[in-house]
């Protein structure tokens, strides 16, 4: 019986996604929004909301929370956990990085490897090495 414990432990533990971390998820929301901060106005013209920078796809694909696009991005918990479920979603990897997580971010599942994706990589690694983010409210 435990040899079957230990199996299904070992598929669990294999399944799990790597923990996006705070210092992380910190240094792409002060990235996207030149310093973590919520915008005012919320949105941009181009539909970019928030202090993580989510648009109504984004949040579409993180679960829909709070049932209403705006008045998610509008409230810093809600931002986050939208962003946080997004990267459950389409960040699978037990061995994700805090890069595979940025670049996703920003490029979507597709585009993890375009060129924009890889100059927020690097201004979220300036971020984690330089310590320039203060953790959202």
């Amino acid at each position: 019986m435990s040899l079957v414990a230990l199996v299904l432990f070992l598929v669990a533990v294999g399944s799990a996604s790597a923990e996006l971390t705070d210092d992380c998820l910190a240094c792409m929301c002060y990235v996207s929004s030149q310093g973590c901060q919520m915008p005012s106005p919320v949105c941009t013209a181009a539909g970019v909301c928030g202090p993580w920078g989510i648009t109504q796809p984004y949040w579409l694909d993180g679960g829909e929370l709070m049932d209403d696009f705006y008045e998610c991005v509008a409230d810093w918990q809600c931002n986050e956990d939208t962003v946080r479920a997004y990267m459950d979603k389409y960040v699978p990897s037990p061995d994700a990085t805090c890069e595979d997580y940025a670049r996703t971010h920003v490029g979507g599942p597709f585009g993890q490897d375009a060129d924009y994706a890889t100059e927020y990589w690097y201004a979220v690694k300036d971020c984690l090495d330089f310590g320039f983010f203060t953790p959202p409210p």
